[in-house]
């Protein structure tokens, strides 16, 4: 992760709003942002809908996941350690009493050094979370020569995706006896052909995608148009558009903003990241004036405040879910940007409860590791009489849009 907000040096005192004004105008005089008539005749007719069922309470599921990853913040390949790992077992107690059913997504040195095996070991014997894959191309073996130079796993050779994963996934078996069926790739850098590769090793679920985010500013993808809910895709295409008859259910990390609907949120993230709104740094003013947040469900990064906020939004949209992530070395401080005092992780604990707690309150909540959801709130996949098998050629795609050649 890295930081989302940039605040400018502000030139003179009418700067802020020049850009309010700007950010205004900008999406909510769009003719297309006004609301046809219909739309707020069926939005008049739900609030009496919800008048007459005053009683009920909205349903929400909830994922909590956790990048279970080497002390190396910087991508290292030397003097890898993994001691944050024996924090999990203090995460893992407050998470049964909130009833919180995790998952943990765990890269190769984790999962290879066996006094943190032998606490995942320990975490799968207590039935309430799930292990998922976590690649870190560049100390996952086999080298390919390239990876002290490149984390993006979507710019490395295809033969050289396949050879990691496979490796990964034989140590999963190796040190844990189980191969995961959930995928997150490091620094969130999931290429199309990837997709296909989690399908032919019978990974059917991916957790890479952050709606309204883009990387591309570390030379990672941009996630702008992907959609917040639950989709599926087949590896064939571009991993921001849903296939109906995709194999693999993508599950992203939730992301929104902390005003408007929902549905205009990627319109609005789209406008954020014009060239023209770029160079006045409208989101981070934005962000300092208190007239609009972008907001990761993530304790590391944000409020337990603007999380609820955002989560309210997605939940009175009629959201069925909702997906929460941080990094186990925010467990131990000092490790990450996040975390730099034993206050901090306290705060980090406080945070989760307060989060799950206020959620609660808010509405009915059902706890579910990010396969579980997948298969409990995934779509339903459509029929492919004539689907092309996985290993045509066809299903590892060429060059897309910020995707390298393969």
């Amino acid at each position: 992760m890295r930081r989302f907000f940039h605040l400018p040096d502000m030139p003179s005192p009418a700067y802020p709003f020049f850009v309010n004004s700007y950010l205004e105008g900008l999406w909510l005089s769009r003719p297309s942002d006004i609301e046809p008539l219909a739309l707020l005749k069926t939005r008049m007719n739900s609030t009496s809908a919800a008048h007459e069922q005053k009683n009920s309470r909205p349903k929400v599921g909830l994922s909590i996941s956790i990048d279970t990853e080497e002390d190396n913040w910087v991508p290292s390949r030397e003097g890898v350690t993994v001691s944050n790992i024996q924090e999990l077992p203090k995460l893992a107690d407050l998470f049964a009493s909130l009833g919180v059913r995790a998952t943990y997504f765990v890269t190769y040195q984790v999962v290879a050094a066996e006094d943190s095996s032998a606490v995942l070991r320990g975490l799968l014997e207590r039935g309430d979370a799930e292990m998922g894959a976590h690649l870190h191309p560049w100390n996952t073996p086999p080298d390919c020569g390239i990876e002290s130079r490149v984390t993006m796993l979507r710019d490395y050779p295809p033969d050289s995706q396949r050879e990691k994963l496979e490796r990964l996934l034989e140590e999963f078996d190796r040190s844990l006896g189980m191969r995961p069926t959930s995928f997150r790739a490091g620094r969130f850098g999931m290429g199309r052909a990837m997709i296909a590769r989690l399908i032919q090793s019978g990974i059917g679920v991916d957790s890479s995608v952050t709606p309204l985010l883009s990387w591309e500013s570390n030379g990672g993808p941009s996630f702008i148009g992907a959609p917040s809910r639950l989709y599926r895709l087949d590896g064939q295409g571009d991993i921001r558009i849903p296939v109906d008859s995709g194999e693999l259910v993508e599950v992203p990390i939730t992301v929104g903003f902390t005003r408007f609907s929902p549905s205009s949120w990627a319109r609005i993230a789209e406008s954020l990241a014009s060239p023209g709104a770029r160079s006045i740094h409208a989101l981070g003013v934005a962000s300092h004036l208190g007239f609009l947040r972008r907001v990761v469900l993530s304790p590391e990064t944000h409020s337990v405040g603007d999380m609820l906020r955002v989560s309210r939004r997605f939940i009175s949209a009629g959201a069925p879910f909702l997906h929460l992530f941080f990094h186990s070395n925010s467990l131990q401080a000092g490790l990450t940007p996040f975390v730099r005092t034993a206050g901090d992780v306290d705060h980090l604990y406080d945070s989760l409860r307060r989060y799950v707690e206020g959620l609660q309150r808010m509405a009915d909540v059902d706890f579910y590791t990010v396969s579980e959801a997948a298969a409990a709130l995934g779509p339903r996949r459509a029929a492919t009489p004539d689907s092309v098998p996985i290993d045509s050629p066809k299903a590892v795609p060429g060059t897309g849009p910020g995707e390298s050649t393969e």
